[in-house]
């Protein structure tokens, strides 16, 4: 092909660098009345009247829109001897030298791609705009502090400066424009509408995905036969290199844009959006699922910060013994212990007949061998020296033994004088 000599000269701007070359020169250039940085591309070929007056109608909209995710356009010269148009300048670059770079993008990252120019396309179909030749070079990014791509789609309506006679027998670079051409645009390319912008979409997504188009133009095979596999061959289901899956509903939406017939084709930008984000949904709940360690119960979103125990670990409050109770069960058996035993102590004769002191009195029965028992009480006054009382008396022998002829010695019927001396007030009661 031949080389084109590009007009240097741009009333009003000062040329900084030339950004690519091809039928067309794109330029980064300083407008010198205001100093701002704008992009100018300069195109090598004439256009017929009729494509000319369209794509003069379409500039005015473009410069009359101004939307995040459209690059504006500043200036259209059509009169000079070689055309051009003046646009803002985008510091990044463009999807192409992504794919270069890295190969087919991160699934994440070609959902934000799609839903962006949806954008896009919602912003500037309605206004009867058509790009005609959506692909990966049309479509800029800058790179945003959070690392993120804020996308932005050039180009509007200048792909109508390509007559049908050049399409056809372009190489090179404006081949690879025809692998993301919509099947009407071979028929009749001046007779269409924002349809083929959806399904030129479809073919940058799944190129975007696979790291290739569904159907490539092959200079050994020619454009007959790709023309041929573009409106016969079936659709190749799209794989990833690295194996990993692509949501169903995202294969879906490929499908539904990649669709021959334009009337069935997928072409409103709500539904786009929702089949999109429908798509992230599912991305993330199978990585979701991947990700979950095995052995784990129901998903339950837990906060970064909160670990969540096995379900076999489960907290439980034994009942606790208060430290007053020990207290109470030792005097009760305490208790328990000196009644058994004064139940159970040794004793002859009539000794279970023996009748235990009240809160008033207590008797002392003698036996009646003993002959006239002295009547002795024990005052309550006195009635705490029971314990003392009894040890003595078990030292000194049993109060009252079964009838026998054997003598018993009168100092062991002997009470203490304290009982003694208490005697008297009880039986003047």
């Amino acid at each position: 092909m031949s080389t084109v000599n590009f007009n240097t000269h741009l009333p009003g701007y000062e040329v900084l660098a030339e950004l690519g070359r091809g039928n067309t020169r794109v330029l980064k250039a300083r407008h010198t009345a205001t100093g701002e940085v704008v992009a100018i591309k300069q195109y090598a070929f004439p256009a017929d009247p009729d494509t000319l007056r369209r794509f003069e109608r379409e500039s005015v909209i473009m410069t009359q829109l101004n939307h995040p995710n459209v690059v504006r356009v500043r200036e259209v010269q059509l009169t000079a001897a070689m055309p051009y148009v003046v646009m803002d300048y985008v510091e990044g670059g463009d999807v192409r030298g992504l794919l270069r770079q890295q190969g087919p993008l991160p699934i994440p990252m070609v959902i934000r791609l799609g839903l962006q120019l949806t954008e896009a396309f919602r912003a500037v179909h309605p206004l009867r705009v058509v790009h005609r030749d959506l692909k990966p070079e049309n479509i800029l990014y800058r790179k945003l502090v959070s690392g993120e791509l804020h996308v932005l789609l050039t180009d509007f309506g200048i792909a109508k400066f390509w007559s049908d006679d050049n399409a056809r027998t372009r190489t090179g670079q404006s081949m690879m424009t025809c692998e993301y051409a919509a099947p009407e645009q071979f028929d009749n390319p001046r007779q269409i509408d924002e349809a083929a912008d959806y399904y030129a979409l479809g073919v940058v997504l799944y190129e975007c995905l696979t790291g290739q188009v569904p159907f490539r133009l092959e200079h050994e095979t020619g454009l007959a036969y790709f023309m041929q596999q573009v409106l016969t061959a079936p659709i190749p289901a799209p794989v990833r290199p690295s194996g990993e899956p692509i949501p169903l509903r995202l294969q879906n939406l490929l499908m539904r844009l990649l669709e021959r017939n334009p009337q069935e084709r997928l072409r409103n930008p709500d539904e786009l959006e929702l089949a999109l984000e429908q798509s992230r949904v599912e991305h993330l709940q199978a990585n979701w699922s991947a990700k979950e360690p095995a052995g784990y119960g129901p998903k339950t979103r837990i906060g970064p910060t909160v670990q969540r125990l096995p379900d076999a670990v489960v907290p439980v409050d034994e009942p606790r013994t208060s430290p007053w109770a020990w207290w109470g069960i030792g005097g009760g058996v305490a208790a328990a212990a000196l009644a058994l035993f004064l139940y159970t102590r040794p004793a002859d004769g009539n000794a279970q007949n023996q009748t235990l002191p009240t809160d008033s009195t207590a008797v002392v029965a003698v036996d009646s061998t003993l002959g006239e028992p002295e009547s002795n009480a024990i005052s309550p006054d006195t009635a705490t020296e029971g314990e003392g009382d009894t040890e003595r008396e078990n030292e000194a022998g049993p109060l009252a033994t079964e009838t026998t002829s054997e003598e018993i010695p009168q100092e062991q019927t002997a009470v203490p004088d304290s009982v003694g001396e208490a005697a008297p007030d009880t039986t003047q009661n």
